[in-house]
């Protein structure tokens, strides 16, 4: 996971985003009735005196928003008249104006005012990642999901939701908390069956930390105000949490970047600084929603307030990526990218202060938008977080660099390094064991994504992905890995497997092909494209289309083949 947590226990990429659709439910309102210390961590600061009578709800405004350590679905919530669980994207209904509760049977996570975006952070008072409340209310979601996988969000099933009703109040300020959460974490366990862990306080707070860092990254822009006026533009980066830019003061100003002074606070405020040594102008600001800044600026002796809203954001979108350009003109650059790699957005040129809608792709790694005369090509990483490219302007003849970062907004399919489309096949007199039904191999073992496939092999089964998709035709898409030496890959097999690089269109003959002899353990091997041999024609890496795990044989011990794929990794690619 590209944002500040790669790899954590049985946490991945994990990201996320606000806004979504509602929820129902007729469940009654959860209170706190235990005179445990816990009642005191639970935030009361923003607590609402309004009525939540069905009359005075009649009139009210409904919006939803989204409770976010990841999404998670199944938290329960109370907002005035509206009520009911979170769903897969974490949507929750609230009422405007009116605080919303949040609790998983028995146990009451928080209150705070209702807004669009909620985290753990906001229902503790005071909360911040540092907070050992914070700490062991992520602990306790992360424990509590399905299949121990935070890149595919939290979901709380339905029987330990059932069984939560039993569960009486726990104090998330214990420093015992691990001890006092036993009984419940077995209680989850039996269940579900699940293989529910708690993770530690420090794995926690990266978790969070990097929950937060993605909901308030992005690009936004707006007015300067005060001793002078002008324009400013600001950039969130997901990973460090710097805030960078430009500004431009009408009275003579000149174009100033900025850079990060003071990176996003990890608490209610996310409060921030950025500045610029060169003009010794500053800028402290905080986000009232997550999509509007409000602060304050100054420079030697003059000052004033600043506003800036969100610009190109989607709060549907897989990842979210945002980068800044120079050149010839200068600006920022806003890109949503879905479960298709489609991509949409805005480029915002600060030069000329227009804001242009995008559209493209990414392949692999291969980033190319348009935004009107603008065309823009670069390298995107979805696992590390990294954007990096050129731009050029057709009509006015104008071009430059950019460069930024991105994270995963909200929860993805299950992949492998980026690849999701993986499909199990055979002849059809062999016997598909695992998985019991259906095509898709991907599952979650060990807190990590697999692809894993077990069938009695007569006389030839196989696993495959393509590499990039699926062209309009229904053919693995053509993708040029010239500029590839090798591939990488961690698996777990009972006997040999052909692994077939195959080519665009081409079907039925031998293909180029190497041998993974079996192994008993998760084993990594590096495998030269050169290593790759046979085929009706050479090996022509400007036109692959996808790998195939070919099982031609089964253990004559155990009856059956079986591969697993934990890793692949392509060289310069993925």
């Amino acid at each position: 996971m590209f944002n500040k947590v790669t790899a954590i226990l049985f946490l991945s990429s994990v990201l996320v985003a606000c806004g979504g659709g509602g929820g129902g439910g007729d469940k009654p309102p959860i209170t706190n009735t235990t005179s445990s210390p816990a009642s005191s961590s639970i935030s009361s600061s923003s607590l609402s005196t309004s009525s939540s009578s069905s009359s005075s709800s009649a009139a009210a405004k409904v919006l939803q928003g989204q409770f976010k350590d990841t999404s998670i679905s199944g938290v329960h919530f109370v907002s005035g008249g509206q009520s009911g669980n979170t769903n897969s994207t974490g949507t929750f209904s609230y009422e405007e104006g009116k605080n919303i509760t949040f609790s998983i049977g028995g146990i009451t996570l928080g209150t705070t005012l209702g807004k669009a975006l909620i985290t753990p952070i906001h229902l503790i008072e005071n909360g911040s990642t540092d907070s050992v409340a914070v700490q062991n209310m992520v602990r306790f979601l992360l424990m509590l999901d399905a299949d121990g996988y935070a890149g595919n969000g939290l979901q709380i099933s339905s029987a330990v939701q059932a069984a939560s009703a039993n569960w009486t109040q726990i104090d998330f300020t214990a420093a015992d908390f691990a001890q006092n959460l036993a009984t419940i974490l077995s209680a989850a366990s039996a269940a579900d069956g699940g293989a529910h862990q708690l993770p530690t306080a420090d794995l926690a707070k990266k978790h969070i930390e990097g929950t937060h860092s993605c909901n308030y990254s992005g690009v936004f822009n707006g007015d300067i105000a005060g001793d002078n006026k002008g324009k400013i533009a600001l950039i969130t980066n997901p990973v460090t949490g710097d805030v960078s830019g430009f500004s431009q003061l009408e009275n003579g100003g000149a174009l100033v970047e900025l850079s990060g002074v003071k990176a996003l606070a990890y608490n209610q405020a996310a409060s921030f600084e950025t500045g610029s040594n060169g003009d010794k102008s500053s800028y402290a600001g905080s986000f009232t929603t997550v999509s509007a800044i409000n602060g304050t600026w100054k420079k030697e002796n003059t000052s004033g307030t600043f506003s800036a809203s969100r610009v190109g954001g989607s709060t549907t979108a897989l990842y979210q990526f945002s980068a800044s350009f120079n050149g010839s003109e200068s600006g920022l650059v806003a890109l949503n990218i879905d479960a298709t790699n489609k991509v949409t957005g805005s480029i915002y040129n600060f030069t000329t202060n227009e804001t242009q809608s995008l559209s493209g792709n990414v392949k692999g790694p291969n980033l190319n938008v348009t935004a009107g005369n603008n065309k823009l090509q670069g390298l995107l990483n979805v696992e590390v977080g990294t954007l990096t490219g050129t731009w050029s302007d057709s009509v006015k003849g104008t071009s430059g660099t950019f460069t930024g970062g991105g994270c995963q907004l909200n929860p993805a399919p299950l992949t492998i390094n980026g690849f999701h489309s993986w499909k199990i096949g055979g002849d059809s007199a062999s016997k598909q064991l695992i998985p019991a039904s259906g095509t898709d191999p991907l599952v979650v073992l060990d807190g990590n994504p697999v692809a894993r496939v077990r069938m009695t092999v007569s006389p030839w089964g196989e696993m495959s992905f393509p590499i990039a998709g699926f062209d309009q035709t229904g053919e693995a898409e053509t993708i040029n890995l010239s500029g590839s030496s090798f591939i990488e890959i961690t698996y777990k097999s009972n006997q040999s497997v052909n692994l077939q690089l195959r080519q665009y269109a081409i079907h039925g003959g031998t293909h180029n092909q190497i041998t993974l002899p079996a192994a008993s353990a998760f084993t990594t091997v590096k495998v030269p494209f050169a290593d790759f041999k046979g085929g009706l024609t050479p090996l022509d890496l400007t036109k692959v289309a996808k790998f195939n795990f070919a099982l031609l044989s089964n253990n004559p011990t155990d009856g059956y083949a079986e591969l697993i794929v934990k890793n692949f990794k392509i060289d310069k690619f993925n």
